[in-house]
């Protein structure tokens, strides 16, 4: 049973995993043009970050609910850092600090990424997990992870 990302409803999803901030979808729900294709860039993403996932998700390993949770997040964290403004005329200055009282693991960030939590959710296994009698050297520090 392969899941079809393109059939799943993505602005329905962006309300549910985003319900807390809609100030983010100002001028983009009404908009497909935003929200659809981010979210499919993101699926992309995610897929060629974590291979497993997309075999996951065809097994049921993977809910769809989890991997759209996942792509919801990734694309909000975009939608959240387009929303960081700072205007001045001269005689004022206002900033916008929607952004800093975000919670954990929904950081601002310019680009689609998936995070460790989110790797976590893809592939099943945690950073700190491996198979059993696999030996962990401790070099992820040295290669960024």
């Amino acid at each position: 049973m392969a899941v079809n990302v393109e059939d799943i409803d993505w602005v329905d999803a962006i309300l549910t995993y985003g319900g807390n901030t809609p100030e983010v979808f100002i001028d983009r729900l009404d908009d497909e043009k935003w929200i659809i294709p981010h979210c499919l860039t993101a699926c992309d993403i995610a897929f060629a970050e974590c291979p497993a996932a997309r075999y996951r998700l065809d097994s049921g390993a993977l809910s769809e609910r989890t991997f759209t949770y996942v792509i919801c997040a990734m694309v909000l964290r975009v939608a959240r850092w387009s929303m960081r403004k700072s205007e001045s005329n001269g005689a004022y200055t206002r900033t916008d600090q929607v952004m800093d009282m975000s919670p954990p693991g929904w950081e601002a960030s310019p680009d689609l990424h998936v995070t460790k939590k989110e790797r976590a959710l893809l592939t099943g296994v945690s950073e700190d997990s491996a198979p059993f009698g696999t030996v962990k050297l401790g070099l992820d520090r040295a290669y960024g992870r």
